[in-house]
């Protein structure tokens, strides 16, 4: 390869799945333009020592990097990247885990909008064929609750059935390309909710969604999915996964209950006194108990409860409360 070090081992690599960070950054310095398609690799021997890792870590990055059609890897001719026209339509730009905590919250966000969308548009357009794959994924998931690993695979393996069957190409691809952080992510949380008992409640909600297709119900199949990511990070399961001490919580106590109240029936009249407790249960929850971890998800429920024309106005409204109490 000619012209500058385009800057290999910039930064300091984790001591952990290092091939997947040595591809990770690979990557980085080709979608920067540092690599360019066609330039030659150096070889893997001079490659482990500019990472100050072992040729077995860097032969891992480059075995992920060619299977992803990205490299072209041949004794004796060298490691030379691929024209984009050449790569796989199935590229993965983005390898390796989440370890900071606001990239993985940002990253479960990203993940929910494209989950609402699979979700609701196989609620529309499954075919009961695809129906029957579905429950056969999700019997999967039932028999693999004691063994994390297979629980993980098979929960993987179900969305992406779910993806299949909303039937969008790119949102699939999409899923695909952060298949592996999101496998990483939940291996990641796995033994916590393991200990917490939470398998069961997890395959609960699993099947809810299914269910919630099945019946061709996107609204029901959407909130049984967002009260599942409520169970995958409450209590403080993300922060101890990625090793940062559990930040309090606390409920958002009655100034809370009384601002929404107010605003709610100044919107609705009456109604509020219902629509309050029911949005919360419907996330499995007491509005006595909301916390900040809650808000969004819980005025988001309530905003698709409210009659038509109030839209506008609510949208407004819990802006303005998730700034003051968010």
């Amino acid at each position: 390869m000619t012209g500058p070090d385009p800057g290999f081992a910039a930064d300091p690599l984790e001591k952990r799945s290092l091939g997947e960070h040595i591809a990770a950054h690979l990557q980085e310095l080709l979608l920067d333009g540092r690599l360019k398609p066609g330039d030659t690799l150096p070889s893997q021997r001079d490659l482990a020592q500019r990472y100050g890792t072992s040729v077995a870590a860097v032969r891992e990055a480059i075995s992920i990097l060619s299977a992803s059609g990205v490299l072209d890897a041949r004794p004796g001719r060298g490691t030379i990247i691929l024209p984009v026209t050449q790569q796989a339509p199935s590229i993965n730009l983005w390898l390796g885990a989440v370890h900071d905590e606001h990239e993985a919250r940002a990253f479960l966000d990203t993940r929910q909008a494209l989950e609402h969308y699979t979700i609701a548009q196989a609620a529309r357009h499954a075919t009961p064929e695809q129906h029957t794959d579905l429950l056969e994924h999700l019997h999967r998931m039932r028999d693999a609750q004691g063994e994390p690993e297979a629980f993980i695979q098979a929960d993987l393996a179900l969305h992406m059935a779910i993806a299949h069957a909303a039937g969008n190409p790119v949102v699939l691809r999409l899923l695909r390309a952060i298949h592996m952080p999101l496998a990483n992510l939940l291996r990641a949380i796995s033994t916590d909710l393991m200990l917490a008992g939470r398998f069961p409640h997890l395959y609960t909600t699993h099947e809810q969604i299914i269910h919630g297709i099945i019946r061709r119900d996107p609204h029901a199949a959407t909130a049984a999915f967002d009260h599942m990511l409520d169970q995958t990070t409450e209590g403080g399961t993300l922060e101890r996964a990625l090793g940062h001490p559990e930040r309090p919580d606390p409920p958002l106590g009655p100034d809370f209950l009384e601002d929404l109240h107010w605003n709610l029936t100044r919107l609705i009249g009456p109604m509020a006194d219902v629509l309050i407790p029911e949005a919360a249960s419907e996330l499995g929850l007491d509005p006595d108990a909301l916390t900040r971890t809650h808000l969004t998800r819980y005025l988001g429920n309530l905003a698709r409860q409210l009659p038509d024309g109030k839209q506008a106005e609510w949208t407004a409204l819990s802006s303005l409360l998730e700034k003051r109490y968010g």
